[in-house]
């Protein structure tokens, strides 16, 4: 009978495999080894009166310690190579996904996450770039169960958290469990503390276009716009999109098509609706804005 392929991302399966494992430490039975080989020299050579027999022992005993400590540096050479590799392939993840190389981002996790991580700091990173690559191949249940176990098991500063849980929040949306999505909602709302979230403001006003409630959506947006222009970079074209989205379910075209020439200047619109495919319905009424020319 033939075994099914392997899942590629096998979410399940990397988790487990990239556990770090505890590392055996040759030195300690080296150390033994070498202190059982002088034992053992002294006591022949204590036995044996010959000056060859005690020439023989002290070249021996040179040999090993040559032989113990070209080990010891050889075994460090090797741990802090392989190291460096592990740093290096989550310097080239964070690369890969700046720069939407998604393919080749999801080689070099599936390569790393395989086997043991020797970094946990490594791991939790490479398992946030994880959650991002399923996400872009709309894996949503499987970003969330990274986003679980992340947020479960790794200790994480206050802005990792905060947008792990943001992340989490979407995928949550975006797989239509809006029950599980609400709560999340309203969780990252309680752990604020007051604090301006332009993420979470973001999160909010999807959450309103897609449960059909555009006048709540477009409150979000206009109470915080200054504050998702100062957090959001780029992707404040996210909230103009959902935003547009909202005024035209509220039969609001004038401010519908300002707010989706506002999202396609910052964003082209077939990305926007990979994002969000609720705005997709606005290429069909509204013109995306014309990108500048480029500077000669």
């Amino acid at each position: 009978m033939t075994e099914p392929a392997p899942i590629f991302l096998d979410v399940p399966t990397l988790l487990e495999a990239s556990e770090p494992r505890p590392r055996v430490s040759w030195t300690h039975f080296m150390i033994a080894g070498f202190a059982l080989a002088i034992f053992l020299s002294w006591y022949v050579g204590r036995s044996s009166q010959t000056a060859e027999v005690q020439a023989a022992l002290s070249t021996f005993i040179g040999a090993g310690l040559v032989a113990f400590i070209g080990s010891m540096a050889l075994a460090a050479f090797m741990g802090v190579r392989k190291a460096r590799a592990e740093f290096a392939a989550v310097a080239a993840l964070e690369e890969l996904v700046q720069l939407r190389r998604w393919p080749d981002a999801a080689l070099i996790l599936q390569t790393l996450l395989s086997r043991p991580v020797r970094s946990p700091f490594s791991r939790a990173q490479a398992l946030i770039y994880l959650a991002m690559v399923l996400t872009r191949y709309h894996r949503f249940e499987d970003s969330v169960l990274v986003h679980d176990y992340v947020l479960e098991h790794i200790p994480l500063d206050d802005a990792t958290d905060h947008g792990t849980r943001l992340a989490r929040a979407l995928s949550l949306l975006r797989e239509e469990n809006l029950l599980d999505a609400d709560r999340a909602i309203a969780e990252l709302r309680r752990n604020s503390r007051g604090m301006e979230s332009a993420g979470l403001a973001l999160v909010e006003i999807y959450r309103d276009v897609k449960t059909g409630h555009p006048a709540e959506a477009i409150e979000i947006f206009e109470q915080r716009l200054q504050a998702m222009r100062r957090q959001l970079g780029h992707r404040l074209a996210d909230a103009w999109a959902l935003a547009a989205r909202a005024y035209d379910m509220l039969d609001r075209p004038d401010e519908a098509k300002r707010a989706f020439e506002n999202a396609t200047l910052l964003a082209p619109l077939a990305e926007l609706v990979r994002r969000y495919p609720e705005v997709a319905p606005l290429g069909k009424t509204y013109l995306p804005a014309i990108a500048p020319a480029e500077v000669v």
